[in-house]
């Protein structure tokens, strides 16, 4: 992925406290947003949001 949708870089950002989104919060936004969540895990890569609180408990 080389761009991110204007919408899903607006939620994102919005999301987004600190730089850091929560994988739940993520998750959500994804269904809201009707889109895959590895969609946006990769927009959070190019944005520079980290995801925390690991629904698998992988990354805390």
């Amino acid at each position: 992925m080389e761009d991110v949708s204007q919408e899903v870089r607006d939620a994102l950002l919005k999301a987004a406290t600190d730089g850091f989104i929560d994988c739940g919060d993520a998750l959500a936004l994804a269904r809201t947003l009707n889109v895959d969540p590895k969609y946006i895990g990769e927009a959070c890569n190019l944005l520079g949001i980290h995801i925390r609180s690991c629904l698998l408990g992988l990354f805390d």
